[in-house]
């Protein structure tokens, strides 16, 4: 999608330079060169800001996986703990009980 975007942005953006190229006498021709150059720039600046953005979203979602995998590894050092917690009491139980 992005690179038929990208294709009718460029022939639009040809089309309008070599069209005031092709008129550029008088004032007409300064107009049209000046809102080519407008249309120019605004086509490749948004195609810039698209491709910002994709790095900006596919950053996002890397820091949500690492969310997602830190979060998942504190909970098993929890589970962990409480496990070794109650393996504790059970040998202190367990030790007592022979004593």
């Amino acid at each position: 999608m992005r690179n038929i975007l990208f294709i009718i942005l460029t022939l639009i953006s040809c089309s309008a330079s070599v069209y005031t190229f092709l008129y550029i006498a008088g004032k007409t021709g300064l107009g049209l060169m000046f809102f080519g150059g407008l249309l120019s720039g605004i086509f490749l600046m948004n195609l810039l800001l698209n491709v910002k953005n994709d790095r900006l979203n596919s950053y996002k979602r890397e820091l949500e996986k690492e969310a997602v995998v830190s979060s998942e590894n504190s909970s098993r050092v929890k589970v962990l703990e409480s496990k070794i917690e109650v393996l504790e009491k059970a040998l202190e139980n367990a030790l007592n009980k022979n004593v």
